[in-house]
C-alpha cells in the first residue's frame, strides 16, 4: 500500500534535507528508540499511532533496521496493550473505548505497519494481528458508533480502519474471513456509503464537514488515505476526485481575510475563528485528486507555512505527492462560493487582506453529530478585524450562543425554549446570489426548525434577509438585518443577538452601539422594529452549556469573551431592521428607514448609495422613490419589470409584474438620470461536476460609493411604514412560497 516508486523515491530524497516530515519522523523514531518518552498511549493508542507512522515513514526512507524494529515495538503495543507498552491489557476489546473511537488509533496504522513490514514479522505476530482485527472490526461492524454514517468523524476512523485491513490482510490464505470482509469494504462502505456520500445531494456535497472543522480535518485526511489505497486496490471510489476538489475550494473561501477557518460547529479554541490544519490540506495533496488541485494544496501547504508533527505520515505523502506546488489563482475565481449539503455561504468583496468576508448558515437537520441549532446564523469580518462573531460553545443547544434569530416554539420541550430545534427538515435558502457588483443578497427560512419530532412547527414563518453593500474598492460595507416571525401570541417572542469578542458600549435611546475592533469601526444600529425594549448589551459569565443542563435552550455562553448587542421583540408578528456597519475609522455610514405610499425600505449611504425597499402589499406591484444607485427590491413579484425617471433629487420607481427581471430578489443600478440596468448575478465558484443548491455563485465589479455622516435610524413616519410593511408579510408567504433551493 502506497508505497510505490516514486513514493519511495520522493522518501529517501526527503531524508537527506534539512527539515521536513520525513526528517521529522527519522528524528521521532530515534527519540521513540532511545527513550521512553513514548511510551504512555497517551489517548487510546494516539501517541502510539503517532510513532507508528513516524518508523513507518523513516523505515521506507532509509530501510534502517533499526526504525523497523521500532516501527514492530509499537505495533505490538497498539495490538496488546492499553495505557503502557508491556501491560498487556489491550488486546480484543482495546477498540470499543468510546463507543469505537480508538479503532482510527488501531486500525490503519497496524495494517500499514503489516503490509510494508510483512516478511519482517513473525507467523504468530501475522496470526495475532488478524485477530485483532477480527474482533475489532466484528465489533465495530455491528455496535461500533455511526459505522454507517459518513460525516462522522467516527465513521471517517472505521472506514480507514476497515478499508486498510481488508487490503493488507487480502490473500492471505490464513484468513478465512478475508473475502467476506473485502466485499463488506467495497460494495457496502464503498459502493454504497461513500457513493451515496460523495454524490451530489451527498451529505459531503461541496466539501464542507458537516461536525465543524475541529472534526473535519483529521477526518477528510482518513478519506483521502482509504480511498486512494482502496482505488489502488481495484476498488471503485466514486466522486472522490470531485470531492477533493470541493475540500480545497471550501479552504480557500472558508478562509477569512485574516487566514483563519469559520469553526462553523463544535470547537473548544478560544479564538473567533481556527488556524488553518496541515490535515486538510494533506488530504487534497496525497489523495486522488486532479493534478492541478494537488498542486494548490501543496502552495497552500507552503504559503501557511503549515507542517504537522502527529501525523507525519500523511505530511510526507503529501510532499511526496507528484507536481511542483502552486498558488491557487484565487484573483480569477468568484468571491462566493456555497456548500450544499451544510447549506453554508461564503462571500467576499476582494481576495486579499482588506477584504469584507461574510459567512452566513441557513442549515437543516443533518444526520451527524456536533450540530448547533442556528440557521440564520452569521459572521462578518473586514480584514483581520473579526467584527461579528460566533463564540458558540462546545455543545451547545441553544440557538442563543450564535448570532441567529430566534422565537420561542409552544411545543419543542421546555427546556429547549426559545431556541430552534433539531427536527427541521425544510430549513433552507428561499434565495442565495451575489450580483456583479457585488451585492449579498441571502433568504433563509427557517419557519421548519420548530418541528418537534414529527409534530409540524408552530410557527407559520420565520425569516432572514442579510443583504451586504459593499464599498466600490470593497473595503467597507453594511450589512443590512431584516427579521420576522409569525406566532400565535406576545409571549412567544423574537430573539435576536449580534455578538462581539470583548466588550461593546450602547446608547440604548438610539439604538445604536459602536465597538473599534483593530483597525474597524464596528456599527450597530436597529433601523426599526415591531415593538419591545432596547437593544441592551448582554455579557455573560459561561463558557458552556453544561453547568445548567435544565436551561438548554436558553444558554448564552461563549467559549471566549463575548459582548452581544441584544433585543426581544414580542410576538404575534415580532419585526426588526438591523444594520451593521464595518468600515474605516475615518468613514461612517448611514441606514435611515424610508417610506411612502405602499412601500417602505431602507436607504444606505456612506460606503454606497443604495437602497434597500419592498412593498406594503407583498408581491403587488408598486412605486417607491430612493436616491440614486444601487437597489435591492425584495418581495416584488417573481418577474418584474423596473423603470424610474429622476424627480428631484430621487429616481421614481415603478415596479410591474409581468416583466422580465427575475426578483429573487431584483437588484438594479440606477445611475444620475435614474436609467435601470440590472445587477446580474455573477459566476459561481463551482465546487465540482455537481455543484447544487444554493443557487449559482456571482463575482463582483466595482461601483460607485462614497462616505458619509453616520448610520442613524430615520423618521418615525419611515419606521412605521417600515414595520407595517414587515408585518404584512404572514398572509403573502402563506399564498406564495417559493421553490427553496
Amino acid at each position: 500500500m502506497l508505497l510505490d516508486a516514486p513514493t519511495k523515491a520522493a522518501f529517501r530524497a526527503m531524508a537527506k534535507l534539512e527539515r521536513g516530515p520525513v526528517v521529522g519522523a527519522v528524528n521521532l523514531c530515534n527519540e521513540a528508540r532511545t527513550t521512553d518518552e513514548h511510551d504512555h498511549a497517551v489517548y487510546m493508542g494516539s501517541a502510539w499511532s503517532r510513532v507508528l507512522q513516524a518508523c513507518l515513514v523513516a523505515w521506507a526512507a532509509t530501510e534502517k533496521p533499526e526504525h523497523a524494529k521500532t516501527a514492530i515495538r509499537f505495533f505490538d503495543a497498539l495490538l496488546d496493550d492499553l495505557d503502557k507498552i508491556g501491560d498487556k491489557q489491550g488486546g480484543d476489546k482495546a477498540a470499543i473505548r468510546d463507543s469505537g473511537y480508538a479503532i482510527r488509533n488501531l486500525g490503519p496504522y497496524t495494517a500499514l505497519a503489516y503490509d510494508w513490514l510483512h516478511d519482517k514479522l513473525t507467523p504468530t505476530q501475522r496470526l495475532k494481528a488478524r485477530e485483532r482485527w477480527a474482533a475489532w472490526l466484528d465489533w465495530y461492524t455491528e455496535k461500533g458508533y455511526r459505522a454507517r454514517v459518513p460525516g462522522s468523524n467516527y465513521q471517517s476512523g472505521f472506514l480507514a480502519a476497515a478499508t486498510l485491513i481488508a487490503i493488507a490482510q487480502g490473500g492471505e490464505a490464513a484468513e478465512e474471513n478475508g473475502p467476506k470482509r473485502w466485499a463488506f469494504v467495497a460494495d457496502e462502505l464503498w459502493g454504497k456509503d461513500m457513493a451515496a456520500a460523495l454524490a451530489a445531494g451527498g451529505i459531503l456535497d461541496g466539501g464542507d464537514w458537516p461536525e465543524g472543522w475541529q472534526y473535519g480535518p483529521l477526518a477528510v485526511a482518513h478519506y483521502a488515505l482509504a480511498a486512494r489505497i482502496a482505488r489502488s486496490a481495484g476498488i471503485e471510489v466514486k466522486g472522490i476526485d470531485a470531492w477533493l476538489g470541493a475540500v480545497l475550494r471550501r479552504h480557500v473561501h472558508g478562509m477569512s481575510p485574516g487566514d483563519r477557518v469559520y469553526a462553523a460547529q463544535d470547537t473548544e479554541d478560544e479564538q473567533p475563528n481556527l488556524a488553518p490544519h496541515v490535515l486538510t490540506l494533506d488530504a487534497v495533496a496525497l489523495g486522488e485528486a486532479s493534478p492541478e488541485d494537488r498542486a494548490w494544496a501543496k502552495g497552500e501547504l507552503n504559503r501557511l507555512g503549515l507542517v504537522d508533527k502527529d501525523f507525519l505520515l500523511y505530511d510526507a505523502l503529501a510532499a511526496a505527492a507528484p507536481g511542483k506546488p502552486a498558488i491557487p489563482p484565487r484573483e480569477t475565481w468568484p468571491t462566493w462560493y456555497a456548500t450544499p449539503a451544510t447549506q453554508t455561504v461564503f462571500a467576499r468583496t476582494r481576495w486579499d487582506a482588506r477584504a469584507v468576508w461574510l459567512v452566513a448558515e441557513c442549515n437543516h437537520a443533518l444526520d451527524v453529530d456536533h450540530r448547533q441549532p442556528k440557521a440564520g446564523n452569521f459572521v462578518l469580518s473586514r480584514g483581520k478585524d473579526d467584527a461579528i462573531v460566533d463564540p458558540s460553545p462546545y455543545g451547545s443547544v441553544s440557538t442563543l450562543t450564535s448570532n441567529a434569530p430566534t422565537v420561542a416554539s409552544a411545543h419543542l420541550p421546555k427546556d429547549y425554549i426559545p431556541s430552534q430545534g433539531a427536527w427541521g427538515e425544510k430549513v433552507g435558502w428561499d434565495w442565495a446570489q451575489q450580483t456583479r457588483s457585488g451585492i449579498v443578497a441571502l433568504r433563509c427560512d427557517y419557519s421548519d426548525a420548530y418541528k418537534f419530532q414529527e409534530r409540524r412547527s408552530d410557527v407559520p414563518d420565520a425569516i432572514r434577509d442579510l443583504v451586504l453593500v459593499p464599498s466600490t474598492p470593497g473595503t467597507d460595507a453594511v450589512l443590512l438585518v431584516v427579521d420576522r416571525a409569525s406566532t400565535d401570541a406576545d409571549t412567544r417572542p423574537m430573539n435576536l443577538r449580534f455578538r462581539v469578542a470583548g466588550g461593546l458600549s450602547i446608547d440604548p435611546k438610539a439604538g445604536r452601539a459602536e465597538k473599534q475592533v483593530g483597525s474597524t469601526k464596528l456599527a450597530i444600529a436597529t433601523v426599526a422594529k415591531s415593538g419591545g425594549r432596547g437593544p441592551a448589551i448582554g455579557r455573560t459569565g459561561l463558557k458552556d452549556c453544561f453547568k445548567d443542563t435544565g436551561a438548554k435552550g436558553r444558554c448564552d455562553a461563549a467559549r471566549f469573551d463575548a459582548t452581544d448587542f441584544r433585543i426581544e421583540i414580542p410576538g404575534p408578528e415580532p419585526r426588526a431592521v438591523h444594520a451593521i456597519a464595518v468600515t474605516d475609522p475615518a468613514h461612517s455610514a448611514t441606514a435611515t428607514a424610508i417610506g411612502g405610499d405602499g412601500w417602505a425600505g431602507v436607504q444606505i449611504g456612506g460606503v454606497r448609495d443604495a437602497a434597500v425597499v419592498w412593498p406594503l402589499a407583498l408581491g403587488a406591484a408598486f412605486r417607491y422613490q430612493a436616491k440614486p444607485g444601487t437597489h435591492v427590491v425584495l418581495d416584488a413579484p417573481a418577474s418584474s419589470g423596473i423603470t424610474a425617471k429622476r424627480t428631484g433629487e430621487a429616481c421614481d420607481v415603478e415596479v410591474a409584474s409581468g416583466g422580465s427581471i427575475d426578483a429573487r430578489p431584483a437588484v438594479v443600478s440606477l445611475d444620475a438620470s435614474c436609467a435601470v440596468t440590472v445587477d446580474a448575478e455573477g459566476a459561481v465558484a463551482a465546487s465540482g461536476p455537481h455543484q447544487s443548491a444554493p443557487p449559482p455563485a456571482k463575482t463582483r465589479s466595482p461601483r460607485s460609493g462614497c462616505c458619509g455622516a453616520q448610520a442613524a435610524p430615520g423618521s418615525p413616519i419611515a419606521m412605521t411604514l417600515v414595520v407595517l410593511a414587515l408585518l404584512r408579510h404572514r398572509a403573502w408567504r402563506r399564498s406564495r412560497r417559493r421553490e427553496r433551493v
